[in-house]
Order: C-alpha cells, then structure tokens, then sequence
C-alpha cells in the first residue's frame, strides 16, 4: 500500500509541474503576442495630439516621356520606343511622339511614365490622384478650388478620386493639396501596367 501511495504522490506531483510549465508557458505566449504590437493611439477626441505617420516616398514623375495605350498593339517597336503591357513608350520625345500629337490634340487621355524610388520598372500617370480628406469635407469644393475634376468619390473611406487638367505644375498643385486643412494625405493614383488595363 505504501509503494502504491508513492506513485499516486509521484504522479499527481508530475501533473502539477506539467500543468504549472503549461501555464507559464500559456502566459509568457500572450505576453509577447501583446508586448509585440505596435501601441494603438486614438486622435478621434484630441485634434491637438501629433501622430508621426511614415514617410512616403514621392515618385518621380517622367514628365519627358511619351506614353501611349497602345491596346490593339499597332505602334511597332522601334529604337527607344519600348512596351510596358498595353502602353508604348519612349524616355524622350522621338518617334513616338508622331503618334503622341494626334492623340493629345483629340481630346485623349494624356500619360507620363513614373518612376517610384526604389522599385525597378515603371508605372504610368493619367495625372490623376486620389485625395483622402477629413470627415465633413465636401470633395466638390476641393474639385473647384483646385481646378480639379472629380472623378469617383468614396466617402466610406473618406477618399476621392481627382484629375488635374494637365502634368504642367502637377509637382506643385499636389504640395499645395497637401497643405489644405481638408485633405489628409494625396498621392497619384498610378496605373500598374503589370496588372492589365484599367
């Protein structure tokens, strides 16, 4: 009886430890998962706090290029005129600007290539940017007091689409979009011609 007493003491004694590491276990797991993410600071009722947002990177703008939607792929490849998906383009006004005249005068849709530090390849601008603006803000006084054509508005999100009329001063007019009380952030809305048409 007295051996049998022993194992019974051995067992609920090897039990307990178990259970105990589990437990140290289980906590020091939900410590790190809680201690590992980032610190949530709320300035829904604090419009004086200053949150640092992350530097964005600003692309450049190849203003230079020549870019046409070439869809049914009728501008051949010649020296210095390249294709990226469904757009031919060149880095300097050559040949292809043969084709860039008609198609700007007739109204079309203007493209620029643009360059974003630190990726390799381009994407292309219509001149088109996508503004995210504060709770109450009406995006059709934006459109109007920056010369701004508005596209699509998603007001869930607090974010419009705009067009500029044309790339001369774009540079510009997006510094000073961003220094409206209005807006919180812009940035150009870029075609990715990996992806396909738009």
């Amino acid at each position: 009886m007295g051996i049998r007493m022993n194992q019974t003491m051995i067992i609920k004694s090897i039990s307990l430890r178990v259970y105990c590491l589990l437990f140290s276990f289980g906590i020091l797991f939900i410590q790190h998962d809680v201690f590992s993410q980032e610190p949530f600071v709320s300035t829904a009722n604090n419009s004086n706090s200053v949150v640092e947002q992350p530097a964005r990177l600003i692309p450049t703008i190849l203003f230079e290029s020549t870019v046409i939607f070439d869809e049914n792929d009728l501008i051949p490849l010649l020296p210095n005129i390249y294709q990226i998906g469904n757009f031919k383009y060149e880095l300097t006004p050559g040949a292809l600007s043969a084709f860039y005249l008609p198609q700007s005068a007739s109204g079309e849709r203007i493209y620029k290539l643009v360059q974003e530090q630190g990726i390799d390849g381009y994407k292309i601008s219509d001149g088109s940017m996508l503004i995210e603006y504060l709770e109450g803000t009406d995006t059709a006084a934006i459109a109007n007091d920056f010369s701004l054509e508005l596209i699509l508005d998603f007001p869930s999100v607090r974010t419009a689409s705009f067009q500029a009329s044309t790339f001369s001063g774009l540079n510009e007019l997006m510094s000073t979009l961003a220094e409206d009380d209005r807006i919180n952030l812009v940035i150009l809305d870029l075609i990715d011609p990996s992806i396909g048409p738009r």
